[in-house]
């Protein structure tokens, strides 16, 4: 089973119906029709308390998961995979301006590997994508090949006392829970050091990129490609102190939930640019 196929485990009539119509396949390619003679609707929202947890993985462990053609990023076998977490302020079209203010905001989790930047630069691919609320499920994979969003309710993503508490589950092996603190030590440990010179280097690059790719639901060997802009102020990346971590799919690929890497960045604008899929 595809990674991205919805995992309806509720029982309520509007995650069945849900479950059905993102799945049927004549609406999925009547979209991809469609697409190609509409232009694609900028989307934007303010995100903050955005928590990023890394974790080296061996590569051998987890290259069998996409299609041949994917290059994910390796250094002295090793790649690397972030989960970041963010609460969205209204998450809509960049066109409709202050009326913008009126849409929802969903909290949302990415959990993604690096693409190889000889094959493209500044390109991550989706594992898995969360969100909090179904009018984002739904609009989402109607929509786009680039959103294949799981629903998880109750999702926790909570800022007190300089400690920022995350919860979510979709089920035994895609669930997440975790509590960082502020911290005002920058340093990396002594098995990243091995792969960049400083705290600074591996923030940058584990921030700035471009696109994603993420694989089609219904034919996981195509491939489509967000491409989205966060104007970063590395100034205000904060680091971070994990405090508790629990996430199983990483104790599939023998990886120890506590050699993480963590910081927050506070907030900042984000956007959707383009949406196409990859010949």
């Amino acid at each position: 089973m595809n990674r991205h196929t919805y995992k309806n485990h509720h029982s309520h009539w509007l995650e069945k119906s849900i479950a059905f119509i993102v799945h049927l396949g004549f609406l999925l390619n009547l979209r991809r029709f469609v697409m190609l003679f509409l232009p694609f609707f900028k989307l934007q929202s303010r995100v903050k308390n955005i928590v990023y947890l890394s974790w080296l993985v061996d590569i051998d462990q987890v290259r069998s998961r996409y299609p041949e053609s994917v290059k994910l990023c390796e250094k002295q076998n090793k790649t690397i995979f972030t989960i970041l977490t963010y609460q969205h302020e209204h998450f809509g079209f960049s066109f409709l301006g202050w009326f913008r203010k009126l849409m929802p905001s969903p909290k949302q989790s990415n959990w993604r590997f690096y693409i190889d930047p000889i094959q493209q630069e500044k390109t991550v691919i989706f594992e898995q994508v969360v969100v909090d609320q179904l009018l984002y499920v739904l609009s989402g994979r109607l929509a786009s090949d680039a959103m294949p969003a799981q629903f998880a309710r109750p999702f926790e993503h909570l800022f007190k006392d300089q400690k920022i508490h995350t919860n979510f589950k979709i089920d035994q092996q895609y669930q997440l829970q975790s509590s960082v603190q502020i911290d005002a030590e920058k340093q990396l440990s002594e098995a990243w050091q091995t792969l960049f010179s400083s705290w600074d280097d591996a923030v940058r690059y584990l921030v700035d990129q471009d696109h994603a790719w993420v694989e089609w639901v219904d034919q996981p060997e195509k491939l489509s490609q967000g491409d989205i802009e966060m104007p970063f102020d590395f100034s205000q990346i904060q680091a971070a102190q994990v405090l508790d971590i629990h996430c199983p799919l990483l104790n599939e690929w023998g990886v120890n939930e506590n050699e993480v890497f963590a910081f927050v960045v506070p907030e900042l604008d984000f956007y959707v640019k383009n949406e196409y899929s990859l010949k």
